[in-house]
């Protein structure tokens, strides 16, 4: 009596297991992390309206950084580092900006990575 549920049940566990496995549901509504490497910064540029800082990393992919506060000395840097002791840096992360001639780093938030659309749209004089 007890042996014919059992019978199904193994039955359609085995018929469950051959069918296609469905994919995950976030899969296709979680965009794919935008991070950068902060050894690959190459060059930047600080953008005088919004104070932001773009980077542009090896690879050509372009960062939006948000400077939290006063950078001082930001807008006439000739050099900054992205010091960070991690080894990727994503979209919402913070990090601390090295300005050459600033006595201390500042603190900055990685923004976002700007779609290629978004660069070609930038003016000359705001492009790393």
């Amino acid at each position: 009596m007890f042996r014919a549920p059992l019978v199904l049940s193994i039955g359609l566990l085995a018929l469950a297991g051959c069918a296609p496995a469905p994919s995950h549901p976030l899969a296709a509504a979680t965009p794919a992390r935008q991070c950068m490497f902060p050894d690959d910064v190459q060059s930047f540029r600080v953008v005088a309206d919004t104070k932001a800082v773009l980077v542009r990393t090896t690879g050509n992919a372009v960062f939006e950084l948000q400077p939290a506060g006063d950078c001082r000395d930001l807008a006439s840097a000739m050099r900054l580092a992205v010091a960070d002791n991690t080894t990727r840096l994503c979209a919402g992360d913070w990090t601390m900006l090295s300005v050459s001639s600033a006595p201390a780093p500042c603190r900055a938030q990685v923004v976002k990575r700007l779609s290629p659309a978004e660069v070609a749209a930038l003016a000359a004089r705001d492009r790393p």
